[in-house]
């Protein structure tokens, strides 16, 4: 993947966000800032062009959604979140599936992580879609605490 550096890969304010985030790598202090809403679009954006951050990016964001931080702490941030698919989608583009993998509907990773063989592709298929179903579960979490129960009459 090219490492593209410079703000035309992500345009305004994508551009300083992810000048901002990008210091906080260099420098190992990402988690001393909180997730905002646009980020995960944000992470959309560094993964499609191949940003070096792409991968810090997800696990921050990842973990402010499952201990539910920054943006996060609130429950409709969290079920109206792209994360959950994200991560899958992300995953895809990183390990697609090898041409000789029988599970391999497209380019979809989950379809490996049940039937490659052995190796990184398939353990990396294996994590994101793990990971994917645990954000999925907090997103449902998420969307039962926005749910009203009916007042009896």
């Amino acid at each position: 993947m090219t490492d593209h550096t410079n703000s035309s890969a992500v345009p305004g304010a994508y551009g300083r966000r992810r000048r901002q985030i990008q210091r906080l790598v260099d420098d190992g202090r990402l988690n001393d800032l909180a997730p905002e809403p646009g980020d995960e679009r944000l992470l959309d954006v560094l993964t499609r062009t191949g940003h070096r951050t792409a991968l810090d990016v997800q696990g921050w964001l990842t973990m402010a959604y499952l201990t539910s931080t920054g943006c996060y702490a609130a429950p409709a941030v969290r079920a109206a979140s792209r994360l959950p698919a994200l991560v899958l989608d992300q995953a895809e583009l990183r390990h697609p599936c090898p041409p000789a993998c029988s599970g391999a509907v497209g380019p979809q990773c989950d379809g490996c992580a049940q039937v490659c063989g052995s190796g990184a592709h398939r353990g990396l298929a294996l994590l994101f879609r793990n990971l994917s179903q645990a954000l999925s579960a907090r997103q449902q979490h998420a969307q039962s605490l926005l749910e009203t129960p009916a007042a009896s009459e």
